[in-house]
């Protein structure tokens, strides 16, 4: 079962989202804590006014300021959030200082953010997200409500291009279908931690008393390392579905996709190899290997129970549970048969980020290139 978290306030409508009614009506949520918005850019011209628009349009009960850390961009960044900070004061362009060492840089971002928020409440975000009415108001209600030290969302994920479809919507396989998001919240363990990036949602003291960024400063994947350190310091951690909170288009077109997630899955994965071996072996039973089985008894009329029957009972879980979520997260229907083709592209992903990693080759991102750390 999907975990609940009473955000659902988009209807969307082909691609156009219409505006939800009102949380309590006009006026009728009490004054919330101040709330920091935290977006670190770099070289995010094509997104970035988009995403602060949709943020200056919340009716938001409560000071809201939308810091935007201009990371040393090479593009318009800078210059648009300039424009918008011209007309609105609730928005402020920081100027990204040097790229600590031994930082990653999302973590640097976030750390220089942190240190000039005056909310009471941080959201951390990216520069390519969309929020919908309605969206940090309800939010920050519901942490209270839940009493989550630490609330973070999946997004409404947009996919245009045919890669994007076959590949992308895999990310709600991943967390809903695999993941006991139960456990997230309701077990202290480390390992049932899991948190995106777009949407941390937390109180500043708390943000300081886990060391900000500092304990996830190497990391790639530094969402999925801070929810694990949210854990073992014996905080509440929730995560669910956002998906009528906020979008985001990750990636446009599958060289986006290729590079984008080759960055940050083997750091995902631990850093270790192993890791990534025994998770493609799963992925290959499970989610390739059958369907070639059917596709070979038709091609050869074999209709024993082990050639056919065991493996098209597979394939027919594999796609019920695909449809579910297809439908569920309002995902392109036609690309539920490339499912086993987006499957092989994924386990090709982990690899290349494993050899780029091995190699020394290093993950390259927004013009910059990050070294491996340590390998297991």
């Amino acid at each position: 079962m999907l975990p609940q978290t009473g955000l659902h306030f988009g209807v969307r409508d082909g691609t156009r989202f219409a505006p939800p009614p009102p949380i309590l009506g006009a006026g009728g949520l009490p004054n919330l804590p101040s709330l920091s918005v935290l977006i670190p850019a770099r070289n995010e011209e094509s997104v970035i006014a988009a995403c602060v628009e949709s943020l200056l349009t919340q009716a938001y009960p409560g000071r809201l300021e939308i810091l935007v850390l201009d990371d040393r961009s090479e593009d318009a960044t800078g210059r648009i959030v300039s424009e918008i900070v011209a007309r609105d004061a609730r928005v402020k362009l920081l100027a990204g200082g040097e790229l600590l060492t031994g930082w990653k840089g999302k973590p640097n971002a976030m750390r220089q953010l942190a240190a000039s928020a005056t909310g009471e409440v941080l959201l951390l975000t990216d520069a390519d997200c969309v929020f919908y009415p309605g969206a940090l108001a309800g939010a920050v209600r519901h942490r209270e409500v839940t009493g989550a030290d630490v609330l973070s969302l999946m997004p409404y994920l947009q996919c245009g291009s045919f890669w994007e479809h076959v590949v992308i919507p895999l990310q709600y396989m991943l967390v809903f279908a695999t993941l006991p998001v139960r456990n997230v919240y309701a077990s202290p363990n480390p390992a049932f931690a899991a948190a995106n990036g777009a949407f941390i949602l937390l109180p500043a003291r708390t943000y300081a008393e886990l060391g900000g960024h500092e304990p996830v400063k190497a990391e790639m994947a530094e969402d999925m390392r801070f929810a694990q350190n949210v854990k073992r310091q014996g905080r509440r951690l929730v995560y669910g579905d956002g998906s009528t909170t906020y979008g985001v288009r990750m990636y446009t077109g599958l060289r986006d996709v290729w590079d984008g997630f080759s960055k940050n899955v083997f750091s995902a994965m631990g850093n270790s190899v192993v890791v990534v071996a025994v998770w493609s072996l799963f992925l290959l039973l499970t989610q390739v290997f059958p369907f070639g089985f059917v596709a070979a008894s038709f091609a050869t009329g074999d209709r024993t129970v082990a050639g056919f029957f065991l493996p098209a009972a597979h394939v027919a879980v594999a796609v019920g549970i695909r449809l579910a979520l297809t439908f569920r997260f309002r995902q392109a229907a036609w690309a539920v048969p490339t499912h086993p083709v987006g499957w092989l592209v994924v386990i090709a992903i982990a690899w290349n980020s494993t050899y780029l990693a091995l190699s020394g080759k290093g993950h390259a991102w927004k013009g910059r290139t990050y070294k491996q750390g340590s390998v297991k």
